[in-house]
């Protein structure tokens, strides 16, 4: 549980410090704060056996109303959340914390990013080519292109695969793209 609230608390400090608006102290403090609040929230709502049971309450999220947790750890570290809603964060955030993987999504139609996996983590030696996401249970979105962009892992790996895609002379019609902007 410590790996995934982690992950979730450096990936909302990296959000918050991209904005430039907050301390470095104040950063450290919302993190240690989140963590903190996460890991008594979760306490009871745990089951690595079984992962997505659970799943909705431990979900973070923003749609154009804070989250509480966040809420609470901004609060303590000073900052009034309604600041945090309008200048940094994106209006429309949910997080899943899960034994063994937390993932994102930004807007309500954006693509499901994965932050932290526990297995690819295990099986992390040297780098290997993408391969298919095994755990994509939050996201039926795939691309099924020509480009065959479901063989990327993470969404960082599906951008970079789109290169030759969109090279492509026969794919410069990106319309086809539109219902994957996030809002």
């Amino acid at each position: 549980m410590r790996l995934e609230i982690r992950s979730a608390s450096l990936f909302l400090s990296d959000l918050l410090r991209l904005g430039h608006s907050l301390t470095d102290h104040q950063l450290q403090m919302f993190q240690a704060t989140l963590e903190d609040l996460l890991r008594i929230h979760f306490n009871h709502h745990w089951f690595p056996e079984s992962p997505a049971k659970g799943s909705g309450y431990r979900c973070i999220r923003i749609n154009h109303k804070m989250d509480p947790m966040i809420a609470k750890a901004a609060k303590a570290c000073g900052v009034n959340d309604s600041s945090l809603l309008r200048n940094v964060l994106p209006n429309e955030l949910t997080l899943w914390i899960d034994p063994r993987e937390v993932s994102y999504r930004i807007g309500e139609n954006g693509s499901i990013c994965v932050l932290y996996d526990a297995q690819e983590v295990l099986n992390s030696s040297p780098p290997s080519p993408p391969t298919p996401s095994s755990s994509n249970r939050h996201n039926n979105n795939n691309l099924s292109t020509s480009g065959s962009l479901d063989r990327y892992s993470t969404c960082k790996e599906s951008v970079r695969g789109m290169d030759n895609f969109i090279m492509d002379r026969r794919n410069l019609n990106l319309d086809q793209f539109a219902p994957y902007v996030s809002s």
